[in-house]
């Protein structure tokens, strides 16, 4: 699975077998991360023994809690198999901002 988070008000847009998907809030980030821990047969203990965090955070996380740590939570993302790209918007305002 890939998960693309554009910057802008579009949200985020998820690509799963070349089927698109815009993710619009952390409660839809926690649903696809639910999605790919319970596809890989993990518990929620099991995830966070693995990312190094409490059961609690993936709890959070998967419910959508907006306070989580973005780090912790890119990082749990990656150990069930996701993707993040960010992508920036085409438009002449971004010209010379861009790395």
């Amino acid at each position: 699975m890939r998960y693309i988070l554009p910057i802008g008000n579009s949200g985020w847009r998820m690509v799963q077998n070349d089927i698109a998907q815009t993710l619009t809030d952390s409660r839809a980030f926690g649903r696809a991360v639910r999605a790919a821990r319970k596809g890989l047969r993990l518990t929620q203990q099991d995830l966070a023994d693995t990312a190094g965090v409490g059961a609690r955070f993936i709890s959070e996380l998967e419910r959508g809690k907006e306070t989580v740590q973005l780090g912790l939570a890119l990082h749990v993302a990656r150990l069930v198999g996701l993707e993040i790209t960010v992508t920036w918007p085409t438009s002449d305002v971004l010209d010379g901002v861009l790395p």
